[in-house]
């Protein structure tokens, strides 16, 4: 099945979805499911269709995997997040790229949340589609989710910065800024900024990307199981060559809440 044909059958399933009776903790999910530092289990697959390049006349495609695993020790709560892609087709090498790990402390406040903890890249992709290098850094973002009702604002940095690997790849710091603004529309949909993010590289002293989206999803039951399909679009704002211009990304998301 084709990018364009995912996507299309993922907005047929939020249609007919929305003629569905919603549960009532359906908008707390879909509040949940957009906010990195609420403690909710779920497993994502996203196809990633990137229609045009800058610089570049070609598409591609990535699969990404990521799950989402709340936790506690010594009397805080955790949360780990692993995130796997996967290139299916682009003008470059096709196979799996590097993984990237955090995991967030998370604490509670009268506002929201706020989290802090470490990211870690593990050299794990193929040639050509690795960075070769082990990269660690710090971690840190808040979620204002009371101030406004039905809306969740905030910020999300991830950094890491290579410290081992192979002596001839070039180093890696990276600064990702992520912005964070969700509004729920009543029946478990909601609206996002998606993947948007600010991305600053360290290691050669400038803006890397600077992308934005727009994400639609809706909660639904099925199998027993609550599911968040969603479908976004963005645009690269960073003309370097290589970098993206146009992504349209379909995803699914099981969401396993524990209470």
């Amino acid at each position: 099945m084709t990018p364009c044909k995912v996507a299309a059958a993922l907005v047929a399933l939020l249609l007919a979805s929305s003629a569905v009776a919603q549960d009532a903790g359906d908008d707390d999910l879909a509040a949940k499911a957009a906010d990195p530092t609420a403690s909710l289990m779920s497993f994502q697959l996203t196809d990633n269709y990137t229609a045009n390049f800058h610089g570049i006349d070609d598409t591609a495609n990535q699969l990404q995997f990521r799950a989402v695993l709340p936790w506690q020790g010594m009397g805080y709560k955790h949360i780990l997040r692993i995130t796997q892609p996967f290139v299916t087709s682009g003008p470059g090498r096709t196979g799996i790229t590097d993984t990237t790990i955090f995991d967030l402390t998370t604490f509670d406040e009268s506002w929201g949340r706020w989290g802090a903890g470490l990211v870690v890249l593990l050299p794990t992709g193929r040639d050509g589609l690795s960075a070769e290098k082990w990269a660690v850094g710090p971690s840190l973002g808040f979620v204002n989710s009371k101030s406004f009702p039905g809306w969740n604002a905030g910020l999300f940095l991830q950094s890491y910065f290579s410290f081992a690997g192979d002596d001839d790849a070039p180093r890696v710091g990276v600064l990702n800024l992520q912005p964070i603004l969700s509004h729920q529309l009543g029946g478990g949909r909601s609206v996002s900024l998606g993947s948007s993010q600010l991305v600053y590289d360290t290691a050669n002293s400038r803006w890397a990307s600077v992308q934005f989206g727009l994400n639609y999803g809706q909660i639904v039951t099925a199998f027993g199981h609550k599911w968040r399909p969603n479908v976004e679009a963005g645009y690269e704002f960073r003309d370097l060559a290589g970098n993206p211009k146009w992504t349209i990304r379909a995803g699914l998301t099981l969401l396993l809440p524990t209470n």
